[in-house]
């Protein structure tokens, strides 16, 4: 039989080794981008959309004749963050959201927070199942004098919302559906 004894490396050759793996974990695993940060102007992304309550929502409604956009949302959803992030930073839709509805935003989250509509008084969690949120984010439509017009429930892409909203806006939810509106 054969047998290979492996000998142990020279002890200059162990710590070469060392030395070029402590080297390359210090080198290896920072970012070098001191000159970038230091020279580079800060990227500032758009402001989130301000939101009134609910409850002010419905207030502006009645006081404007307006319809009503309410943004059923919850803390912790991560699509309700990135549809402020993405849809509602963009100049052009948040302008015509205040021209043309009276907005606010409901935390399905909220158990305790009361609200007076509908002639009940209805936590903020019982009002967005009221209003038909099943899940967050859900827009939901409402005439001026609070009555129903419909929802769009998830997340939507900022086009697709623009043209939601124009649906909406336009009074062509009355006559049209939304698949022929949008063919248009």
């Amino acid at each position: 039989m054969f047998y290979c004894r492996l000998s142990r490396p020279p002890e200059w050759m162990m710590l070469h080794r060392t030395l070029l793996l402590v080297l390359f974990l210090i080198f290896g695993c920072t970012r070098n981008d001191v000159t970038e940060t230091t020279t580079a102007e800060p990227e500032l992304l758009p402001a989130p959309m301000s939101w009134p309550t609910f409850d002010e929502a419905v207030a502006t409604a009645a006081e404007t004749d307006k319809l009503i956009l309410i943004d059923i949302y919850a803390p912790w959803c991560g699509w309700c963050q990135k549809m402020q992030q993405e849809v509602y930073t963009d100049a052009a839709l948040v302008a015509y959201v205040q021209d043309n509805f009276a907005y606010g935003r409901l935390n399905i989250d909220d158990a305790e927070t009361r609200h007076d509509f509908w002639g009940h008084n209805l936590s903020s969690m019982e009002l967005g199942y009221h209003l038909g949120a099943a899940g967050t984010p859900t827009t939901v439509f409402l005439g001026s004098d609070g009555s129903y017009i419909t929802k769009c429930p998830g997340y939507w892409a900022k086009d697709d919302f623009s043209l939601a909203l124009r649906y909406v806006a336009t009074g062509a939810w009355q006559h049209t559906s939304f698949s022929e509106f949008s063919q248009f």
